[in-house]
């Protein structure tokens, strides 16, 4: 008779098929996905656990100390995971190991292999340089990437809601003001930029007068690149390393950049399907994968945000290129 195999013995003789982890090669990752397995797809006890994570241990160069095992351990348990726990006590074992998982912040430090960047770097390889006066930042966006006649919507007034945290977080409200863009270059000149407790938002591509939707872009110009699951800095170090046309980087005011990448779609289809695409590629580095729509809101530079605000809460522009090629900017 044919003994049956524990859990215990199922999840052993699958982490002995996991090559160890390598310092520098997604080693960090590679153990927490083996933690993974054993805590959650393998609904493993923490002692049962302990004793194959320390097994697979000894394969690792350099090993880890016990505490960063137990830790690893209990920051699976602590996870979101995408499969029921147990999930591989039904059937038969699979024999392949499991992908490391590799976080944003990571992935683009893997990416960038060392390599920063600051403010100053960008403003000096900007073909059109922001003013020195970043409360005028709007005057040269709109100057720089609308052409005289086209129609801009800007919005600043919000709905503010309570996140379980207790922080607040605004949202923009209503249809905004749309003007053409010397009027509002005019506008902005005379009374200041246009803000709100929120700050303010203006859409990327130019709209008619019949509304704020999809269907009323008149120009499929720009899509929106967002990665606020990974620091600023590195967020500004990897929107200067991508090969993209970028025409311009803003500040949020808030957790994130907003980087305007070129597109120039024939239509609003095919807008989406060359974003969808370029947003998956870019998954990776926790890139925001709902900005697929042409008539997606930016934030405006030249105000300032409170609602949600991070450091001072200025909404700034640091990078503005009307022509960029297909290139990294750095």
């Amino acid at each position: 008779m044919t003994a049956t195999l524990t859990s215990f013995d199922r999840a052993r003789a699958y982490v002995a098929k996991i090559p160890g982890a390598v310092q520098g090669n997604h080693g960090d990752c590679q153990t927490l996905a083996v933690a993974n397995v054993l805590v959650w797809d393998f609904a493993l006890s923490p002692t049962e656990a302990l004793i194959i994570l320390r097994e697979y241990n000894s394969r690792c160069s350099p090993s880890w100390a016990d505490a960063d095992l137990i830790r690893k351990l209990q920051s699976a348990e602590k996870q979101t995971h995408a499969k029921p726990r147990g999930n591989l006590l039904d059937g038969k074992p699979s024999s392949a190991a499991p992908k490391p998982r590799v976080d944003p912040a990571s992935a683009v430090e893997n990416y960038l292999r060392g390599f920063r960047c600051d403010e100053a770097d960008l403003w000096e390889a900007s073909a059109i340089r922001p003013p020195d006066d970043w409360t005028t930042d709007a005057l040269a966006l709109l100057a720089s990437l609308y052409l005289p006649g086209e129609l801009v919507n800007v919005v600043t007034a919000f709905k503010a809601d309570t996140k379980p945290d207790g922080s607040l977080k605004a949202n923009p409200a209503g249809f905004g003001d749309t003007l053409e863009r010397d009027k509002l270059i005019a506008l902005f000149r005379e009374r200041g930029t246009q803000q709100s407790e929120a700050g303010g938002w203006l859409r990327m591509n130019p709209v008619d007068r019949g509304g704020t939707a999809d269907a009323n872009v008149t120009a499929f110009r720009f899509a929106l690149i967002e990665c606020d699951a990974v620091p600023v800095d590195l967020q500004l170090s990897l929107l200067a390393k991508l090969p993209l046309p970028t025409a311009a980087i803003l500040t949020s005011g808030g957790r994130s950049l907003h980087a305007w990448v070129r597109v120039d779609a024939a239509s609003a289809e095919a807008y989406r399907q060359t974003v969808a695409r370029m947003l998956a590629l870019l998954s990776k580095f926790g890139v925001d994968g709902a900005n697929k729509n042409p008539s997606r809101l930016s934030r405006l530079p030249g105000v300032t945000r409170t609602i949600g605000a991070a450091g001072d809460g200025r909404q700034r522009l640091l990078y503005l290129n009307p022509s960029p090629k297909q290139k990294a900017i750095l």
